[in-house]
């Protein structure tokens, strides 16, 4: 499936010179990509909400991650710390959950990232 436009909203920036919040531009650009997405584009987000509080930030990243869903319908990877996102599977059937896995010795705080994206329930 070759998909028309990769639209990415990836990192926290901020133009304070400007006048714009970490927030504001979280949400000028996640506005922007949801104005310009279709179906056959490719939205990759990341850590959606951390220019806000954790329950103000959960629910923008819930709301824009249900209507890319239900409304866009189109390939999306979300990468989010808000485990409560997870529940979105259980809603929608085009949903996936994955994670990334990591590596802990025993003994050891030390933890070593393994690049390596696995379905949720794998270990």
């Amino acid at each position: 499936n070759i998909v028309h436009s990769i639209l990415a909203r990836v990192g926290a920036g901020d133009a304070q010179q400007r006048g714009i919040s970490t927030f504001m531009a979280e949400m000028l650009e996640a506005s922007s990509i949801l104005q310009s997405a279709t179906k056959r584009s490719l939205i990759i987000i990341d850590e959606l909400g951390r220019g806000t509080s954790t329950f103000d930030g959960f629910g923008l990243a819930w709301s824009i991650s249900e209507y890319i869903v239900r409304r866009l319908g189109c390939i999306t990877v979300f990468a989010t710390h808000f485990h409560e996102l997870t529940a979105l599977e259980e809603q929608e059937e085009c949903v996936t959950n994955c994670h990334v896995s990591a590596h802990k010795m025993s003994g050891s705080s030390e933890l070593t990232f393994l690049y390596e994206v696995r379905d949720r329930d794998s270990r």
